[in-house]
């Protein structure tokens, strides 16, 4: 099994237009925590950094003084990326530890995520960690309803954070909480605005503000249903699939890439906790579409339940569609 002990995570930043990614990705900027971080944005002058900024290393990377590294993206993330990256080895910038790539409001996570997957030369540098999805509890449901890019960002997210709380009434507020936990059972939500990010959001395992879902376990799962019933929200299903017994890397691989390649554009997101056999440890994989992450491995399980749980996010594709591929190579019973 491959190690991404090497690889620079990367945490994608994404939410509809004013949401308040902006206000997110100052918090987190100011964090002493995260002063070892490299941040892309497509142009300074759509977010609010300038007062951040210290001075320039090249045309388009600039410090901060929090003492992260900031990077104008013109061409493509790729590119951007890779530039980084020789900037770091050539000791022209400060040895940034991960990386935060903030979207524009219409962009589709999935696309620059498959992006930078399918990129040989970002992989060998770089692994792909979280979304986190940004959702204006003022005007979320608005944007739900309206928008497909809005309900994307929604349901593929592994953290949601809502911003503008102190904006809203207690029932508009618990009114975007529920469509969040229908939409997506599976990310944890924490708050913007309220009280300080906690940077623990940006680990494979971090922790969340209190809410509704802060403590569900990391990788809890829904049965399947479909995510909701706006306009937009009747495409997306969540199921889970789940067994005990322990699987090959290889075996478990060859099919979920299969998968993958077979019913990617179906397959909108995939995360789950893999027991390997001979491996003392659990697995995190993730998959987007037709894309497979670099596996990362957790240094204990979570809990005392030591069965592999899987959790797919999905349009026009089931559990028992599912099932029937994953028997087609591996010797589980699922439940």
């Amino acid at each position: 099994m491959p190690d991404s002990k090497d690889q620079i995570p990367i945490n994608i930043i994404t939410g509809f237009l004013g949401s308040g990614k902006t206000t997110l990705l100052n918090q987190l900027l100011s964090l002493h925590e995260l002063a070892d971080t490299a941040v892309l944005i497509n142009e300074f002058g759509e977010i609010g950094l300038d007062h951040l900024l210290v001075n320039s290393v090249d045309e388009d990377i600039f410090l901060l003084e929090s003492g992260c590294v900031c990077c104008s993206v013109r061409d493509n993330f790729s590119a951007s990326l890779l530039r980084l990256h020789e900037q770091r080895a050539a000791g022209n910038i400060p040895p940034f530890q991960r990386v935060i790539l903030e979207t524009t409001g219409i962009a589709d996570p999935i696309a620059i995520s498959e992006l930078i997957l399918s990129d040989k030369e970002i992989v060998r540098r770089y692994s792909c960690r979280k979304i986190l999805t940004v959702v204006d509890a003022v005007h979320g449901r608005t944007n739900l309803d309206r928008h497909i890019e809005a309900v994307k960002q929604v349901s593929v997210a592994d953290h949601i954070i809502l911003s503008k709380t102190d904006l809203c009434d207690p029932v508009q507020l618990d009114s975007v909480e529920e469509r969040m936990q229908r939409m997506n059972p599976l990310a944890p939500r924490s708050y913007c605005g309220v009280k300080p990010v906690d940077p623990g959001i940006l680990s494979v395992n971090g922790s969340a503000a209190p809410g509704p879902a802060a403590s569900q376990p990391l990788l809890q799962y829904a049965p399947g249903e479909k995510a909701g019933s706006a306009p937009h929200d009747h495409r997306f299903a969540t199921f889970s699939l789940a067994w005990q017994e322990a699987v090959d890397w290889e075996d478990f691989v060859a099919w979920l890439e299969g998968l993958l390649i077979v019913r990617g554009d179906s397959i909108h997101r995939v995360k789950g906790l893999l027991h390997v056999l001979g491996a003392t440890r659990p697995v995190i994989i993730q998959g987007v579409q037709h894309s497979f992450y670099a596996p990362v491995t957790l240094d204990n399980w979570p809990d005392d339940n030591r069965a592999t749980r899987l959790v797919f996010i999905t349009s026009d594709f089931g559990k028992q569609a599912a099932i029937k591929s994953l028997k087609n190579i591996l010797d589980v019973a699922v439940s």
